[in-house]
């Protein structure tokens, strides 16, 4: 009886104390970081795929989901993607690939993860005339990265965010790890609804 006493005690006054410090406390008490897998984070990134989009009104570019190395020395994420590109002015059509890294970061207005300081580190494309071959190793790697840069990898909704939210926090900064992604959660900033 004593030992239920001194349990009921405890539980009371853990009850008035979460109720006198609200959000602060749990906060305290909830975890500083949400882990994402490799797999989670390849299929989350696959859902964003293909994409379609037309260049200058001659380029019809298809790229294709693409698949991901951890980077976790680097802090990066490295892709291998396959495209497709339907020349409209000489009705050529080409596939290819590209591979590039980048980096990602949370935007906290939209509450997205986007890809950040992407940088081009192949392009090929098979059966270009020669004439092209110097345009395209010239230009690609740059309107891949204007492409890339910034994009959208994946999109939280209110629903994924309200415990997080509740409790006063926000995701912060993303950790390339060897097996995926650690995000860590950090204050919310009350000016921000």
């Amino acid at each position: 009886m004593k030992r239920f006493f001194h349990w009921a005690l405890f539980v009371t006054l853990g009850s008035w104390l979460l109720a006198c410090t609200g959000a602060p406390l749990l906060a305290s008490l909830a975890p500083r970081s949400v882990n994402v897998s490799a797999e989670r984070l390849q299929q989350a990134i696959a859902q964003r795929f293909p994409i379609k989009q037309r260049l200058a009104e001659v380029i019809e570019l298809e790229v294709l989901p693409p698949r991901l190395s951890l980077l976790a020395t680097s802090n990066r994420l490295a892709t291998d993607i396959d495209l497709n590109v339907a020349d409209r002015l000489l009705g050529g059509n080409y596939s290819g690939s590209i591979a590039l890294d980048f980096g990602l970061r949370f935007e906290p207005n939209d509450n997205t993860i986007r890809m950040t300081g992407a940088r081009v580190n192949r392009v090929s494309l098979a059966g270009v005339p020669e004439p092209y071959q110097t345009a395209i190793t010239r230009n690609a790697p740059r309107l891949a990265e204007r492409l890339f840069d910034n994009r959208v990898l994946h999109q939280f909704s209110d629903k994924d965010l309200s415990l997080v939210n509740g409790l006063g926090l926000e995701p912060g900064e993303i950790t390339v790890t060897p097996n995926g992604l650690r995000v860590s959660l950090v204050p919310r900033p009350l000016s921000r609804p």
